[in-house]
């Protein structure tokens, strides 16, 4: 039996497609999620056609996505406290199904880390999908970079993303999926899905931005903020409540043509972006998929643990405003050049943990 643990809707989107190969091929599993972003999962399993979490080990804070580090200590003991009440019954549970019981956990959030260290707890193996990604540098980004290193010095089975995560890697079992689980998950959204809103004309671009170095620096997000509204184009603005909070705190507002959106789920962004001109982002997650679907991005980020599409598809600007610029001259002149592989990443890890008794 098969325990996944996850807490963000980072973490489901990439976990997604395993998932409905064990449903296909009916693998038993259980799912828990620590609730870090808490609203959005519901949903995402609903269109997944996955069923509901079974345990609910934290619900954010007070009920919402957690927004900041004051969130954390509250979240954190509350996961804790709730899996020392069940952990009598996930091990029963477990070692009651078909398989030998195992924990997976994903990628390189605060649940990541948690839920290796609860695996740990539990008496159980642990594997780590998306394991072996750098940026070799503790702060950028942080606290990613010290999450991933530490869940995969705990995980005993290690799913790499590709050859250069696979060499990252110095001890556990080291698998090579060949590449991320998000190009399965992108598969997962049909061609011909409706964006829900009404977009530009085409040619427009998304700017996607929240993480907290950009965010803190005032100059820098008024900088980046100004090259966006003058560069020529339509914007979409996706208002994530971490940056509508900076915006306020900062005094800062947008304009030209700059028009903000709702925060959209998996399937309605994916729409969104296959129908777009071009993304700007801080996200890794959102690089890997314009890297799939070749759509030409811009990483407003000082360094990025991922590899894919550097020098083809993404640019990765460094924080510097004047790297921004030269992107949205012609977005378009930046395109993938590689072939994928021709293997599926998550077809790599049910066939893996099938041959290792996990998975009956």
């Amino acid at each position: 039996m098969i325990l996944t643990i996850y807490g963000t809707t980072g973490e489901l989107i990439k976990l997604m497609p395993v998932l409905t190969r064990f449903r296909d091929r009916e693998i038993a599993f259980v799912q828990a999620s620590s609730g870090q972003q808490v609203l959005q999962i519901p949903r995402l399993l609903e269109l997944a056609r996955l069923p509901p979490v079974d345990l609910w080990l934290g619900r954010g804070s007070a009920g919402r996505d957690l927004r900041s580090n004051g969130d954390i200590p509250g979240w954190a003991a509350g996961v804790g406290a709730r899996f020392v009440r069940r952990r009598g019954e996930l091990r029963r549970r477990l070692r009651a199904g078909s398989g030998k019981p195992l924990v997976l956990v994903h990628g390189d959030t605060m649940t990541s880390l948690y839920g290796a260290i609860l695996g740990r707890t539990l008496g159980f193996p642990v594997a780590h999908i998306e394991s072996g990604l750098r940026s070799f540098d503790l702060l950028n980004p942080f606290p990613e970079e010290l999450n991933r290193r530490a869940t995969s010095r705990i995980a005993g089975i290690l799913y790499a993303p590709g050859a250069w995560p696979a060499s990252n890697l110095r001890r556990g079992t080291i698998v090579d999926t060949g590449s991320n689980t998000i190009r399965d998950a992108l598969a997962l959204v049909p061609a011909d899905l409706e964006p829900p809103i009404e977009l530009p004309d085409d040619g427009f671009g998304i700017a996607s931005l929240h993480r907290f170095e950009l965010l803190r620096d005032r100059t820098l997000l008024a900088e980046t903020i100004a090259v966006l509204a003058g560069c020529g184009r339509p914007i979409l603005w996706i208002d994530h409540p971490v940056t509508i909070a900076a915006l306020e705190k900062h005094g800062l507002s947008l304009g030209g043509g700059i028009r903000p959106i709702p925060r959209l789920d998996f399937f309605s962004f994916v729409a969104v972006m296959r129908r777009s001109g071009f993304l700007v982002t801080d996200s890794g997650g959102s690089q890997e998929e314009t890297y799939y679907l070749d759509l030409p991005c811009l990483v407003h980020r000082k360094r990025t643990e991922r590899r894919e599409g550097l020098g083809e598809n993404v640019v990765l600007s460094g924080y510097d405003v004047g790297a921004l610029l030269a992107f949205l001259v012609d977005p378009g002149v930046h395109r993938r050049r590689s072939d994928l592989p021709g293997s599926h990443p998550s077809d790599v890890i049910v066939d893996d943990l099938v041959a290792r008794g996990f998975a009956t």
